[in-house]
């Protein structure tokens, strides 16, 4: 259930965050109108995330590809924004004289915030989406108590970003320009380095970039950190709310006795408000690193696999293995050395008296994770599912990605072409989790 809560609420939170930055500042320049076109921008967001993960069915390198243009794409459009944001800001300022930037104009405007919704929010977007293959399609028919706990912690992650997004719109709303301007240059300055580090990873993955010593050096402390993305987001946003409770607390209007009781009442509520607000972007501050802090310390104990029996292909380049040593329905994990060096892992457990389950240790929706058997269970490492043994070697669900073999003389004969052809999948980084 934490696990389901952390996926969503993580995602959610950074959508929360990347919505809340458009809409504060358009509120300050004075084009709420445009802000239609910021939720118009993320629904086409999902709509297209979701014609990527279920129509297109793409492998590693594709969604490496999607995933690095993407957030190119991204990098591009917030330094345009934060021209914007110059800009802008000298306007209100008195600075410049002249008319509004390009993008601050009618059509220009309302295309530049739509795009940049759309591009801000669609790989967060697409780690939600994820959630119901990853979480939910189970290899199991039948409603279960695990089920319903893993849906109840994903909608609280949901709903959660969905307070903490209100709550935040909500407590800026007395921020001076200068204040918010300070945030989301924060903010855009966080998701920019995890945008610029992704993609020049995948760019000297690549090649197309030199990997040097130096270079090496570098990024490898970098990468091996990529993961803490989020909780530099939560910094940035932990500061940006310390100024709205400052900016509060230094609020010069007060309650006047010469305003007629129903102004007097108004203002009341107004503070009241205002402190409501205030008090639940508090406690969500504390809330969600909480819950994502437990949910690491508790991933960080992820179950080890077992070492994989190396197998060689023979002169037809076949891999045999007798049957004699898989037959006690156990879970046993080979590695079979491919042609570029990669380590390609499969499995196969017995799951009758003729039948035998046989798959890469891997499945389409949690990569190179593995499985591992716990009592008479096998279960996914990453997402928790456990598979129904009888449907391993068949697509669907966190099933293992099926491979074909077939029986010779009490023998089970794997062809190492087969094996070959799923090595994406086990060097790929799995980059939608960063």
């Amino acid at each position: 259930m934490l696990k389901a809560t952390a996926i969503t609420l993580g995602n959610g939170f950074e959508i929360s965050l990347i919505i809340s930055v458009l809409i504060v500042w358009l509120r300050h320049i004075g084009n709420g109108h445009f802000f239609r076109w910021i939720f118009a921008g993320t629904g086409t967001a999902a709509v297209i995330g979701w014609v990527v993960l279920y129509i297109l069915k793409w492998s590693g390198p594709k969604k490496e590809s999607f995933t690095g243009w993407t957030m190119a794409l991204c990098f591009i459009l917030e330094i345009l924004f934060l021209i914007w944001l110059r800009k802008e800001r000298k306007l209100y300022t008195g600075q410049i004289n002249g008319a509004r930037f390009l993008w601050g104009r009618g059509r220009a405007g309302k295309i530049f915030i739509f795009l940049t919704a759309a591009f801000m929010t669609m790989l967060p977007l697409i780690r939600i989406l994820q959630f119901p293959s990853s979480i939910f399609i189970q290899t199991y028919s039948v409603v279960n108590t695990e089920l319903i706990l893993k849906f109840t912690g994903g909608l609280l992650g949901l709903v959660f970003s969905f307070l903490f997004g209100m709550s935040f719109l909500r407590s800026t709303r007395t921020l001076s320009a200068r204040s918010s301007v300070a945030g989301s240059v924060l903010l855009l300055g966080a998701m920019m380095l995890n945008q610029i580090f992704t993609v020049a990873q995948i760019l000297f993955a690549r090649g197309v970039f030199p990997l040097t010593p130096l270079t090496m050096k570098i990024l490898i402390p970098i990468i091996n950190n990529m993961d803490k993305y989020l909780y530099v987001l939560l910094g940035a946003s932990f500061i940006w709310t310390v100024t709205v409770l400052l900016s509060f607390r230094r609020r010069k209007e007060k309650l006047s006795g010469e305003w007629n009781p129903a102004v007097q009442r108004k203002f009341k509520a107004r503070v009241r408000n205002d402190k409501r607000w205030l008090a639940s972007i508090a406690g969500l501050m504390v809330l969600v690193p909480s819950l994502l802090g437990v949910e690491a310390v508790l991933a960080s104990q992820t179950v080890e696999l077992s070492p994989a029996e190396p197998v060689t292909p023979d002169a037809s380049q076949q891999i045999v293995i007798p049957h004699t040593s898989v037959d006690d329905r156990n879970l046993h994990r080979f590695g079979y050395t491919a042609a570029d060096g990669t380590i390609v892992r499969f499995i196969i457990i017995r799951k009758s008296e003729t039948m035998y389950g046989i798959g890469f240790d891997a499945c389409k929706i949690c990569g190179s994770s593995g499985y591992y058997q716990k009592n008479n269970k096998v279960i996914c490492r990453k997402c928790d599912v456990i598979m129904n043994i009888s449907t391993i070697g068949f697509e669907g669900g966190c099933n293992p990605i099926p491979l074909a073999y077939h029986m010779d003389k009490g023998n089970l004969v794997i062809a190492s072409s087969d094996l070959e052809k799923e090595t994406a999948t086990f060097h790929q980084e799995d980059l939608f989790q960063h």
